[in-house]
C-alpha cells in the first residue's frame, strides 16, 4: 500500500449507540432541576400552604355531601328508592361520555412541542416514548371517573357496598374510554370515538328521564336493593375486559401515530393550561373554539337577511343553525329541574336548573363574545353598543324562554318529596330561573380579560392583578343572587325584581366601553381646541409686536 493511499484510509472509530428514552427523559430533568428557582424551604413552604387549602375544601365538599345525602335519604317511598337507583346510571354514562370527548378533543396521547422538536427527532422507538403518556392518560381518567361515580352515587343516598361498586365501575369505564379513542388515535380514526361519545351522552339523558317517569309515577321498575351493586358489578367486569384490550391494541399503535397529531393535542393542553394559569376561562372557550374551527377547514357562505339589527339578529340564528351542536346541550339542561324535583331536592331545583342552563347558553352568545372582545368592530356599526348587543342576545332569549315554558311543570311538584304549587307560582319560578341563567352567561360572555399591565395587589400568595380572582365567579354570581329567594323560600316576584335589576346594571355597563372611547375622543377635541387657542393668542401677540 502506497503513503497516500495509507494517508486515505479510514481509521474504525468507536460504534456510537443511540440513547433510549429513559436517558432523554433523565436528561430532561437534570437540565431542569438545574435551572430551579426556589429554594427548599420556598417548596416546602408552598406545599403547606396547598395542603391546608385542600384540607380545608375537601372538608367543606365532603360536609356538603353528607348533608346532600341526608337530605335526600330522607325520601324512603318506592318511587325515591328507584329513581336513586337509576341516577348513578347517568353519571356512568356521562362520565364515559366526557372522557370518548376530551379524548378526542386532546389526543388521548401527545406531545409537547419541544419534545416534538427534540425527541421525536431523536432515532429511537417512539412507542417507548409515549407509553407513559399513554399510561397517564387512563390513569387520570381512572381517578376523575372514579370521584364522578362516587360522588353521584353518595349524593342519591346509596348504601357504602353500592357507592364502592359505582366508583369502581365509573373510573374502570372511563378509563376503557380513554383506551379506546388511544386505540382509534393510533389508527387514525376518530368517527367512532364521536358517535361513541354522542351516544353516551343520550344515555345518560335517557337515564335522567327514567329518573323523571319514576318519581312521577308514569313507570314502575320494581328494583330490589342489590340490583344497583350487581349493575355497577356488571359494567365495571365489562370495563375490565375493553380496558385490557383496547390499550394492549393502542400500545402496539403508539408507533403509528402522526407527529402533527402529537403536536396539536400538546399545543391545545399549554394554552388551555396558561388561560387557566390567568384564571381566563374565556380564553380557554375560545381556544377549544378555535382547534374545532381549524378542523373544519372551511364552510359555505350563506347570505344574511334584514335589514339594521334585525341582520345582525338574523346573523346569530344562521350560527346556530351551522352549528346546532348547543341546542342538545340546551335541550339536556330541561331535564334538571325534573330530575332534582324526582330526587326530592325541589328547594334546590331553581339553583341547579339555573346553573344548567347559564352552562348551556354560553356556546350560544358568540356572536356577543366578539363584539365585546373587539371594540373596533362594535363602533365602526351604526348603533350603540348596547343595541348590537341586545340584538346578539335575542337568539339565546328566545330559547331561554321557550327553555322556560318546557320546564314550567318541573317547579309545580311531581315527586315524593316536592313542594307543591300553583301553575303562577311555577310559571314565575321558571321564568325567574330562565332569566337568572341568561343573565349570567351574559355577564360571564362580556368579561373582559384580566389586565396584568394594571397596579398589582398585594396577597400572602404574591401579587395579583385586580381582575384574577373575580373573573371565577363572573356569572356564578348572577345565577345565585337571582335564586337567593326562591331558595329562602320567598316569592318568585323578589326573583324577577333583582332579575330586572341585574339587567339594568349590565346594560349600564356593556355601554361602558363606549362611553369611554367617547369621553377619550372629547378630551382629545378638547386639547386640540386648547392648542388652536394658544396658537392663535401666540400669533395675535405677535401681530401688536
Amino acid at each position: 500500500m502506497s503513503t497516500l493511499d495509507a494517508a486515505d484510509a479510514v481509521v474504525p472509530g468507536p460504534e456510537l449507540t443511540p440513547a433510549s428514552p429513559r436517558e432523554l427523559k433523565r436528561l430532561i430533568k437534570d437540565w431542569r432541576r438545574g435551572r430551579a428557582t426556589k429554594t427548599l424551604t420556598e417548596a416546602f413552604h408552598d406545599a403547606y400552604v396547598a395542603l391546608i387549602g385542600a384540607l380545608m375544601i375537601g372538608a367543606m365538599v365532603v360536609n356538603v355531601i353528607l348533608k346532600a345525602q341526608r337530605t335526600v335519604s330522607s325520601c324512603d317511598s318506592a318511587s325515591c328508592l328507584s329513581a336513586r337507583t337509576v341516577l348513578p346510571w347517568a353519571g356512568f354514562a356521562a362520565a364515559v361520555g366526557v372522557a370518548l370527548a376530551i379524548s378526542r378533543l386532546f389526543g388521548p396521547v401527545l406531545a409537547s412541542a419541544a419534545e416534538g422538536f427534540w425527541l421525536l427527532d431523536a432515532p429511537i422507538s417512539r412507542a417507548r416514548l409515549l407509553r407513559s403518556r399513554l399510561f397517564m392518560a387512563v390513569g387520570i381518567a381512572l381517578v376523575g371517573g372514579a370521584a364522578l361515580g362516587a360522588l353521584v352515587s353518595a349524593l342519591t343516598g346509596s348504601a357504602g357496598s353500592e357507592v364502592v361498586a359505582w366508583t369502581a365501575a365509573t373510573g374502570l369505564s372511563a378509563a376503557a374510554a380513554v383506551s379506546f379513542a388511544a386505540a382509534q388515535q393510533g389508527a387514525e380514526r376518530h368517527r367512532l370515538t364521536t358517535v361513541a361519545s354522542y351516544v353516551f351522552g343520550l344515555l345518560g339523558l335517557a337515564a335522567l328521564l327514567l329518573v323523571i317517569g319514576i318519581a312521577a309515577g308514569w313507570l314502575s321498575l320494581g328494583f330490589s336493593n342489590d340490583v344497583g351493586t350487581e349493575l355497577a358489578l356488571s359494567l365495571a367486569g365489562f370495563a375490565v375486559a375493553v380496558l385490557l384490550t383496547s390499550f394492549a391494541v393502542a400500545q402496539l399503535r403508539l408507533k403509528q401515530i402522526r407527529r402533527t397529531r402529537l403536536l396539536s393535542g400538546g399545543a391545545l393542553v399549554s394554552g388551555i393550561s396558561g388561560a387557566f394559569f390567568a384564571l381566563d376561562i374565556g380564553l380557554a372557550r375560545d381556544i377549544v373554539v378555535e382547534r374545532r374551527a381549524v378542523e373544519k377547514g372551511h364552510v359555505h357562505p350563506v347570505r344574511g337577511k334584514g335589514l339594521g339589527l334585525q341582520a345582525l339578529t338574523w346573523r346569530e340564528w344562521q350560527r346556530l343553525r351551522r352549528f346546532p351542536q348547543p341546542l342538545l346541550a340546551l335541550a339536556g339542561t330541561a331535564v334538571v329541574p325534573y330530575a332534582a324535583d324526582a330526587l326530592g331536592m325541589s328547594q334546590l331545583t331553581p339553583v341547579f336548573a339555573a346553573l344548567a342552563l347559564f352552562a348551556a347558553l354560553i356556546p350560544l352568545l358568540g356572536g356577543l363574545r366578539v363584539l365585546t372582545r373587539t371594540g373596533g368592530l362594535a363602533r365602526c356599526l351604526p348603533f350603540t353598543l348596547t343595541q348590537i348587543k341586545l340584538a346578539s342576545i335575542t337568539v339565546p332569549a328566545i330559547l331561554a324562554a321557550i327553555w322556560a315554558v318546557v320546564t314550567t311543570a318541573a317547579y309545580r311538584g311531581f315527586g315524593d318529596g316536592s313542594v307543591p304549587r300553583s301553575i303562577p307560582d311555577a310559571s314565575l319560578m321558571s321564568i325567574a330561573t330562565a332569566a337568572a341563567g341568561l343573565l349570567a352567561a351574559v355577564r360571564w360572555t362580556q368579561a373582559k380579560g384580566v389586565d396584568f399591565g394594571a397596579p398589582m395587589i398585594s396577597t400572602q400568595a404574591g401579587a395579583f392583578p385586580p381582575g384574577l380572582m373575580t373573573n371565577l365567579f363572573r356569572g356564578f354570581d348572577v345565577a345565585l343572587l337571582v335564586t337567593a329567594p326562591m331558595l329562602l323560600r320567598l316569592s318568585p316576584f323578589w326573583s324577577l325584581l333583582i332579575a330586572g335589576i341585574a339587567a339594568l346594571i349590565l346594560l349600564n355597563s356593556m355601554d361602558a366601553e363606549s362611553l369611554r372611547a367617547r369621553q377619550a375622543d372629547q378630551k382629545a377635541d378638547l386639547e386640540r381646541q386648547r392648542k388652536q387657542r394658544e396658537a392663535e393668542l401666540i400669533a395675535s401677540k405677535q401681530r401688536k409686536r
